[in-house]
């Protein structure tokens, strides 16, 4: 069972490190900087380059994408202890599902409370409809035990 927990960690830790480098890399091409979830333009990121494009075109191509953001937010520590201490009563077999719900139920209630923060993202509107569908008030345990139930009805 230790062993197990601790291969989970590391697969999450390395998937957590693997996401970091690729947007890193991407905002190094793209000359732009990393956006902060919390408060706009991350404070450690380097500045932009110059730019030598027209305006117009520039902001369509450096919109930061709310995809990013949610990978960005959803691998964090922070987000992983809260789904963990969210499931922590979560029969062994729906821990992963919990946690799955539980973090998008913790990512849609970050999203609905600042909203005005995150306006001008691509998938804006997309991830604005698909969180008008989700209750942020269920039990993630509950809902894993229902979503497991009703798989089970469906192959029987």
């Amino acid at each position: 069972m230790a062993r197990l927990l601790a291969a989970l960690v590391a697969a999450l830790a390395c998937a957590a490190a693997a996401v970091n480098l690729r947007r890193e890399r991407g905002a190094r091409a793209r000359g732009t900087a990393e956006m902060w979830p919390f408060s706009g333009p991350s404070p450690f990121a380097r500045s932009a380059p110059a730019a030598s494009k027209p305006a117009a075109v520039e902001t369509a191509a450096a919109a930061p994408r709310i995809e990013d953001l949610k990978d960005q937010v959803m691998l964090s520590s922070a987000f992983g202890k809260k789904t963990q201490a969210l499931c922590a009563e979560a029969p062994q077999e729906e821990v992963r599902r919990c946690r799955q719900l539980a973090g998008e139920r913790l990512f849609c209630a970050l999203l609905h409370r600042h909203m005005d923060k995150y306006e001008g993202m691509q998938g804006i509107s997309a991830e604005k409809e698909r969180c008008s569908n989700v209750d942020i008030m269920e039990n993630a345990v509950e809902a894993a035990k229902d979503e497991h139930e009703q798989e089970e009805a469906a192959q029987a």
